[in-house]
């Protein structure tokens, strides 16, 4: 095989090989992103996406984290099929924020909120809550006919960062992703798992940049 050959096939196989894998999901401007209170995530921000934050607040001084289910929006299900995915894709979320969050030196606990009824004694505690109110698998065959991003699956994320001892409400996010590339169409369930993982890990990434002394925003 001549050497053009050869640079041809390695090109051909390289393609095929991020058609079979996907590329990942990818940030998307949130819709219709909501205030909590008097809190608006307004803040651009490169791990987070959109942030909203009382002033003067940091996550140094809590010790414990208690990460509670997310809820997912009713008008996003419809029948046993979508029931199923919203209870799959809230367990998944959650399980990725407590193994990664589990992972920093951030706090010294964190603690799964499904497990534990009330806030842990000893410690500061902050409670992260959230809700997915956009979760949709998008079309197979869009993405296999189309492509071009057409018929991606789509997840948003909506956080809230609670102090467990008044009640008040700290921080806000809003983030939303969407995935759809990969041979046939790609399976619609390891697109939004991407779409999860990627989520989680901004948001992690944003919890260290605060805990570092950093601002939401550009960095």
């Amino acid at each position: 095989m001549t050497g053009r050959r050869m640079r041809l096939a390695g090109i051909v196989w390289l393609v095929a090989g991020l058609v079979v894998s996907g590329c990942g999901a990818h940030r998307m401007a949130p819709m219709d992103p909501k205030a909590v209170g008097s809190l608006k995530p307004d803040i651009e921000d490169p791990d987070a996406n959109l942030v909203g934050m009382v002033e003067g607040f940091t996550v140094k001084g809590y010790t414990v984290l208690l990460v509670e289910p997310f809820r997912v929006d009713t008008t996003q299900i419809k029948d046993e099929e979508d029931s199923r995915l919203a209870k799959d894709m809230s367990a998944y979320l959650q399980a990725q924020l407590l193994k990664r969050l589990q992972a920093t030196a951030i706090f010294a606990r964190v603690v799964d909120g499904a497990a534990a009824g009330a806030p842990p004694a000893g410690g500061k505690v902050l409670r992260l809550q959230g809700e997915i109110p956009r979760l949709t698998e998008g079309s197979q065959a869009l993405r296999y006919f189309v492509s071009f991003g057409a018929g991606a699956a789509k997840a948003q994320i909506e956080t809230r960062f609670v102090d467990a001892a008044s009640g008040q409400l700290q921080m806000i996010t809003v983030d939303r992703r969407a995935a759809g590339m990969g041979i046939f169409g790609g399976d619609s369930r390891q697109f939004l798992t991407e779409s999860m993982d990627q989520m989680a890990e901004g948001l992690v990434k944003f919890l260290r940049h605060l805990a570092a002394g950093g601002k939401p925003g550009a960095r």
